[in-house]
């Protein structure tokens, strides 16, 4: 398999009937070239990989899990990033337009180290590097 020095990329706005699968658009399928047919993909997200079946190159069985895990709602943007072999490296946008990350714990660099601020659920925070996009701030809605 010839991956392009960058790696090919493409999102998906979350619609109704989403847990039931997501479709790899066909415009895409030329990445996977010599790959129609392995019969399952890896999901990655924040160090998680999920295996999930695929079925007519659409996400089907394990999908609902790595939804239901990564708390995936209707209105996010998922983007993923193609990393080779069937890997796809998964982030998630919601409606504020930044990234969703969970995190045990929130922390703040002070003096080279680190600084237990509080244990949450849900953390918020832009992580795509551009100045054409405005940083968001640390909240829920």
């Amino acid at each position: 398999m010839n991956i392009p020095p960058k790696k090919p990329h493409f999102f998906k706005p979350v619609q109704p009937g989403f847990k039931h699968g997501i479709k790899i658009p066909v415009g895409f399928l030329k990445y996977l070239k010599g790959e129609e047919h392995i019969e399952h993909a890896i999901l990655k997200r924040n160090g998680k990989r999920w295996l999930i079946k695929l079925n007519d190159k659409r996400f089907e069985k394990g999908w609902g899990e790595f939804a239901e895990e990564n708390d995936v709602q209707l209105g996010d943007m998922l983007v993923f990033r193609y990393e080779g072999n069937m890997e796809f490296e998964v982030c998630i946008f919601d409606s504020t337009h930044c990234d969703r990350e969970y995190a045990e714990y929130l922390q703040e660099e002070r003096g080279g180290g680190f600084c237990l601020l509080e244990e949450i659920s849900k953390k918020f925070k832009f992580k795509v590097p551009s100045s054409t996009f405005h940083v968001c701030k640390w909240s829920h809605q």
